[in-house]
């Protein structure tokens, strides 16, 4: 029975989303409670003095009868020795406010400084997530819902805190303002907060309705960033086929159905907002009349607690409006929670151990893989030694499994069955990262930034004299001085977004200094030449031939021409090897490879 009613409260929305902010933030939200209380009685002190004050400027006596139980602050004076006069007591008026305004300074400033951590703390967790998961949880992720939470949802989340903490703040100070109105006159604090508590059925019922449209709109979000990333990258295709128009339909009817969440959550809320001041007022009304009709009650002690209920209505207007802001942006909390949930479920490892420098090999023993999505092997039992400073080269049809084993080689997938050795040491999760810092990835498309050469090439380094050294002797080594230093800017000269304003021969280029700067040692190269012309291609096998027997090449490659001075090459057939050899060698065993140089028009 205590576990139900323990989750009962914990699926409330109040409580759950406490929880949330309270994993967070921690005893930091005790602490800015605890001053929005105090902010609270020491108005409320003040607020009290105003009637002692009317009193003696009205009859020059204090009747502390008409404080109730808050005639404790007349005795302070008393306590004191402190005549109670217009003038100390103006004085002390003076004093409280003043304090409370400091207090009140603490309290935003402790305030702006949480919702700040609490963003930045958010936002690290998910780029740290998105940058530790795996390579095969990554392809497995809807980059639409990684963009939509990420540059959307984040937004919300912190519109959200900001509408909590305020809702919070009012309702710590409405509790406090509620308890000074019960000891100043019980009788009337409990008919207004009764009366009160029948106005809650109300608004919870347009609260769960706004909450239950943010959720679904956040949702909805996910697919229209999905679908939006989706005809940006194959927009060329869309348009070419016309079929453009039909997938502008889908993406309109996901703006079309946001919109309408949109205007029925702005619905609910002027509901709420038009319904607040004749309810309240109806409240006070209703009870002023019980109170002196019924009670015959004074209305100084009467001034007094609608003084407290006035400040308690106005917060609890700020509390009412601040959840409703706070629900209309909750849809964002469940979404980065569930990514970051997402994320630590699929992250690669929090250990790691050093993986010692190649001296001798990699080595693949009886190594089989196969995907999630397909038990079908994509590599079966394969087992192969690539020698150290060696150039080897695989080849074959597409789905004989070449890419799979390169992304093996850049330990972005690890074996299901076998082991990869580098030396002796086997290649495993806890030893990746070390590992991956010594491969250079070149691949169909290459990776340019939208920034300078210099940085494209040394991956924002600090431009001293040492990098730029080094700079201009991987661009020698790339045969790109001459074309750097022909760009009007030389290296400052920017190349646009992904490369936009060079030619895809020179992107290849940068893309192997890149490579050549970071000094890595095992350089894997995925179709590098099957997306330029001929004279780009040769340009690029000069590159690739000068760098032989200095760094351990690994070659993908449609173009035999590629592959024709690899030390070894390996033909794969559906996740086997089927033969192996120098590019003369592998001829004269293999018909299926002679057949390959042949259609492709080789002596």
């Amino acid at each position: 029975m205590i576990k139900i009613f323990k989750k009962y409260i914990s699926n409330l929305s109040q409580v759950k989303y406490f929880l949330f902010y309270y994993k967070q933030l921690g005893y930091r939200i005790p602490i800015l409670l605890a001053m929005s209380a105090c902010v609270a009685l020491l108005d409320g002190f003040g607020l009290a003095l105003f009637i002692p004050l009317f009193q003696v400027a009205e009859s020059g006596d204090v009747a502390s009868g008409d404080l109730g139980n808050l005639s404790f602050v007349m005795d302070f004076f008393n306590w004191m020795g402190i005549d109670i006069t217009i003038g100390s007591i103006l004085v002390f008026l003076l004093a409280l406010f003043s304090f409370k305004g400091i207090v009140t300074f603490v309290n935003l400033y402790y305030s702006t400084r949480i919702r700040v951590r609490f963003v930045k703390k958010t936002r690290i967790q998910l780029v740290n997530g998105l940058c530790n998961i795996s390579y095969p949880a990554f392809v497995n992720i809807d980059m639409g819902r990684i963009q939509n939470v990420i540059n959307s949802e984040i937004f919300k989340v912190t519109g959200a805190l900001l509408a909590y903490i305020t809702t919070m703040q009012a309702a710590i100070t409405l509790t406090g303002y509620l308890t000074l109105a019960f000891i100043a006159n019980f009788k009337f604090a409990l008919l207004i907060t009764v009366a009160g508590a029948l106005s809650f059925f109300i608004y919870r019922y347009i609260n769960k309705k706004v909450e239950t449209s943010s959720l679904l709109q956040s949702y909805i979000g996910n697919d229209l960033h999905s679908k939006l990333s989706e005809a940006v990258w194959n927009y060329k295709y869309l348009k070419a086929t016309d079929l453009i128009s039909s997938f502008r339909k889908r993406l309109i009817g996901y703006v079309g159905q946001t919109e309408d969440l949109t205007m029925r959550m702005g619905k609910l809320n002027a509901i709420s907002a038009s319904l607040r001041e004749p309810i309240s007022i109806g409240l006070v009304v209703g009870v002023i009349f019980v109170q002196v009709v019924f009670f015959d009650v004074s209305m100084f002690s009467i001034l007094l607690s609608l003084l407290f209920f006035y400040r308690s209505l106005t917060y609890l207007l700020s509390l009412q409006t601040s959840w409703q802001g706070f629900l209309v942006n909750s849809g964002g909390i469940h979404l980065v929670k569930d990514l970051i949930a997402d994320f630590e479920t699929r992250e690669e490892s929090r250990l790691h151990e050093p993986m010692p420098e190649m001296e001798k090999h990699i080595r693949f023993e009886n190594v089989t893989f196969a995907y999630e999505s397909n038990p079908k092997p994509v590599l079966n039992n394969v087992s192969l030694t690539i020698p150290k400073n060696h150039t080897v080269a695989f080849v074959g049809e597409s789905g004989s499994g070449k890419t799979t084993l390169v992304n093996m080689i850049a330990g972005l997938l690890l074996p299901g069955k076998g082991t990869i050795f580098i030396d002796d040491t086997p290649l495993s999760v806890e030893r990746i990262k070390n590992y991956r810092q010594r491969i250079g990835y070149i691949t169909q498309e290459p990776v340019v930034f939208n920034d300078t050469v210099f940085n494209n090439v040394t991956f924002n380094a600090p431009k001293t004299e040492e990098n730029i050294i080094k700079f201009w002797e991987v661009l020698q080594k790339t045969a790109l001085t001459d074309t750097i230093k022909q760009m009007p800017l030389q290296e400052e000269t920017l190349l646009g977004d992904n490369g936009v304003l060079i030619s895809g021969g020179q992107k290849q280029r940068i893309s192997i200094a890149r490579e050549l700067f970071r000094d890595c040692s095992i350089l894997l190269m995925d179709e590098a030449t099957s997306a330029l012309d001929s004279e780009n291609e040769g340009i690029i096998q000069d590159n690739i031939n000068a760098l032989k027997g200095n760094y351990t090449i690994i070659i993908i490659a449609h173009r035999l021409s590629t592959v024709r001075k690899a030390d070894t090459i390996y033909l794969l057939d559906k996740g086997l090897i089927s033969a192996y050899g120098t590019f003369e060698s592998l001829q004269k065993v293999s018909p299926r490879f002679r057949k390959m140089v042949e259609l492709q028009e080789f002596s």
